[in-house]
């Protein structure tokens, strides 16, 4: 038995932290002129930040 909403929650945090990593990362490398170790370190910081608030979000809405 699989549970859909589990899956969906998976893919959506999954989702959330790949773009905001790459999209943090690129800006960071590319417009503000980090070098790339420290557009990626940045960029993963964010992909964190990015999943911890969308659990947090959810744990508030109830859907705990």
């Amino acid at each position: 038995m699989v549970d859909t909403d589990a899956s969906a929650d998976l893919a959506s945090t999954l989702g959330a932290l790949t773009v905001s990593f790459l999209l943090v990362t690129l800006v960071a490398g590319t417009l503000l002129g980090f070098n790339w170790t420290q557009a990626v370190l940045l960029g993963g910081f964010a992909g964190v930040v990015a999943v911890a608030s969308a659990w947090l979000t959810d744990r508030r809405a109830g859907g705990d």
